[in-house]
This record gives structure tokens, sequence and C-alpha cells, in this order.
């Protein structure tokens, strides 16, 4: 698939481990995934047989996330039909019929409280080796108590690693793909932004975004959806973890 004149800016995008002094983590599509019950009693509700193995709602997430990469207008979520886009990628992923789609959109409004223990623990694994770490996400202003609740991280003392800023779009008044939301981030971690990795798993929030602010961006694509794409991308946190060893 041919890239969207929106990302001729995004080419070429480098990805340099060895001058990352801090990194900064979305939560949506590395640490929760949007829960998969609901999908999966609507499946068998419109009788499609939910699938055997629960990766298949990640890989359903991963099609959506493309799909709102190419779909025409990347940075406009506050239009009406922008998240449709994701929602039909991710239900004919799961073999539901286009004419069912409407009635499997009820399915789609639902948490995002399916927690992706893997990358939790290799983001725990990161912050032990002492790299500054901080959150930025798009969120509904409850991203710091998500954070302890899932067992991510916290800022400040606690049983948790500890993260310079958890900055939540709805809290701090601005969202990405705006540089803006990266800077109370960039302001705690000390660091110029072409030092700080920003990990996500969206192009037109979180690659468009971060690149905007001048930072260096890896984009979470476990499934390879984005072969495309010109940006650096890693299957999973691991393969963070890895390029960014000392």
């Amino acid at each position: 698939m041919p890239l969207q004149a929106d990302y001729a800016t995004l080419v070429n995008v480098t990805f340099q481990p060895e001058t990352v002094e801090a990194a900064v983590f979305d939560i949506g599509g590395v640490f929760t995934y949007p829960d998969y019950e609901p999908v999966a009693d609507k499946l068998t509700e419109i009788g499609i047989g939910p699938p055997d193995d629960i990766v298949a709602y990640r890989r359903a997430h991963h099609a959506g996330v493309l799909a709102l990469a190419v779909s025409g207008h990347p940075a406009a979520e506050h239009q009406a039909d922008f998240w449709g886009h994701y929602d039909e990628a991710y239900a004919l992923t799961l073999g539901v019929e286009p004419a069912a789609l409407d009635d499997f959109r009820v399915a789609m409004r639902v948490g995002w409280s399916w927690v992706h223990q893997e990358n939790v623990a290799a983001f725990h694994r990161l912050a032990a080796t002492g790299l500054p770490v901080a959150i930025v996400s798009n969120n509904n202003g409850t991203a710091p108590d998500q954070m302890r609740d899932y067992g991510v991280c916290q800022v400040g003392e606690g049983p948790l690693p500890s993260v310079a800023a958890i900055v939540d779009s709805t809290l701090a008044g601005v969202a990405k793909p705006d540089p803006a939301i990266f800077t109370p981030a960039l302001d705690a971690l000390g660091r110029a932004p072409a030092q700080v990795l920003y990990v996500g798993d969206t192009v037109h929030a979180d690659v468009a975004g971060a690149m905007s602010a001048g930072m260096q961006v890896v984009q979470l694509d476990p499934f390879d959806h984005h072969a495309d794409f010109d940006h650096a991308r890693l299957e999973n946190l691991d393969a963070v973890v890895v390029a960014l060893a000392r």
C-alpha cells in the first residue's frame, strides 16, 4: 500500500539506540488493549465462533491501527467517522461479515483493561537498568490510576517502577499528535527531544506526534502490518529493551 501524502514528512525515520538517554511510552496498544470478552460474546451472538487464541484480538487491534494510518485524515480523531475505520478493520479481521458491522460496533465500545503482561514485564526490566522513563497517553484523565492499578509504574515512591511523569491528554489539555503534549515529560526527564525515544502503536498519533516534537520513535507493530512505512518498528517491548541494551 502506498504511503498517504500526509505522511510524506514521516519517512526515513531513524532510531539510533546508542543516542537514547530516556524513553517515553504510550499506554493503549503498548500496555493495554481493548477488552476482548465483550467482543467474544458478540461474535457468539452473531453466529461467529470466537478465536481459540486470544492473540487474535491483538492482531485485530493492530489491523485497526493500520486502517487509521491509511484512512485519509490521520490527525482527525475528533471527526465522527475516524474510529469507524478502526472498528471496521478490527471486525473484518475477526471474520465479521460487512452486513453485520453496524451491529458488531456495539461490542467495540469497550474498556481498555486487558493488560499485555509481557510488555509490562519488559518495561520493568528496562526501568531497572536506570534509563529514565515516562508515560504520555491520549487518555480519559485516569492514566496515573491505570498505570498503578495495572502494575506498570507510578510517579515517585512506591512498589512499582518510578517514572518521571505520567502525562494524560485530558489532564494536560492537549493530545497527540500535537507535540506540546510531550513537553511535560521531556521537561521532567531533563533531556533534549532528540535524546528521547517514544514508543507507541499508532502512526497518526504516536509516530507523527513524536516526530513533530523532535523525538526518536519506534512503533510497536507485532504483526508487521506497517511494512510499507519507513519509520522504525519493533515487535514488542522485549525488542525495545534489547535494542537499548548498553
